[in-house]
């Protein structure tokens, strides 16, 4: 499965270095940050990846819903296979994406496997308090 990061500007290719920096290289992700100057445009980097591995199967990871870059994949991917589209990027969400091997999964188990990732990744947000936790400390 090649697993695409796509941002506005460098968010992506941030998320991307820091796993990397956890768990090293990682052949199957790639980094697209949309809008930076003079490369090209969204539409073509997506399908460009795409026709590279026109057999795989496609994870999209974008930074915000409705958001140019969202859309602008959707739209893209709307009428293909094996392609998949997630909005809220996050450094939690994608380690546990690439540390679950997904390869042979039929694709109803690849979006019920990820639902479950949504509700995982939804109890790690949570609102830390240093004052209050050194108190209760002491």
């Amino acid at each position: 499965m090649q697993i695409i990061l796509a941002s506005h500007s460098q968010m992506a290719n941030g998320v991307k270095k820091t796993v990397e920096l956890i768990m090293g290289q990682q052949p199957n992700l790639h980094a697209i940050a949309a809008y930076d100057d003079e490369q090209e445009s969204l539409e073509k980097l997506v399908t460009t990846h795409i026709e590279k591995n026109p057999h795989d199967k496609f994870l999209f990871l974008t930074d915000i819903i409705g958001g140019s870059v969202n859309t602008t994949i959707a739209q893209i991917i709307d009428d293909k296979k094996n392609m998949f589209l997630i909005t809220g990027m996050n450094l939690p969400l994608v380690l546990t994406i690439l540390t679950t091997k997904m390869d042979n999964y039929s694709s109803e188990q690849i979006a019920s496997k990820l639902e479950d990732f949504f509700k995982e990744a939804r109890k790690e947000l949570k609102v830390v308090h240093v004052a209050a936790q050194e108190a209760e400390d002491f």
